[in-house]
């Protein structure tokens, strides 16, 4: 993997606007990139995030700190409880090492008695599988990790 270069003034930039501005988070996009300056809370500890695609793989539920987040996650779209498979004797809608296209169903969320399917954003290979079959997720956790190709 290549060194991934980060602005350091637009970070600066948006940790002060951060303080200013008493915000919580920043997200600035722009095109296929992303940065996220978030300063946790009861702290004045600012963590910067950038969304790089197909460059590194840091597991936001594993790393508290994420500087660097894989444009391969695949993240929960709404709060809700997470389903595996279509039916609870059938099997999971993906597996570690299945390629998957852009547009097939890796997930099923169920959010207040609606069953909402997650499809993958992009196509590449399953690495990770961090959902749990029934586990409750939130808006923009991790569920899986997909190998961009």
């Amino acid at each position: 993997m290549g060194k991934i270069s980060l602005d350091s003034e637009l970070i600066k930039e948006l940790s002060n606007l951060l303080e200013e501005n008493n915000l919580s988070e920043i997200t600035v996009t722009q095109g296929r990139f992303s940065v996220k300056v978030a300063k946790q809370i009861g702290s004045s500890q600012v963590v910067a995030q950038a969304v790089v695609p197909n460059k590194i793989d840091n597991n936001q539920k594993e790393i508290s700190q994420t500087v660097i987040s894989d444009v391969g996650a695949v993240k929960s779209p709404m709060v809700g409880t997470v389903y595996l498979a279509p039916s609870p004797d059938a099997d999971p809608f993906i597996s570690i090492g299945q390629e998957v296209k852009e547009g097939d169903q890796l997930f099923i969320i169920e959010a207040m008695k609606t069953m909402n399917p997650v499809k993958s954003p992009f196509n590449g290979k399953i690495k990770k599988i961090l959902a749990k079959n029934e586990m409750p997720v939130e808006y923009d956790e991790v569920l899986a990790i997909i190998e961009v190709v």
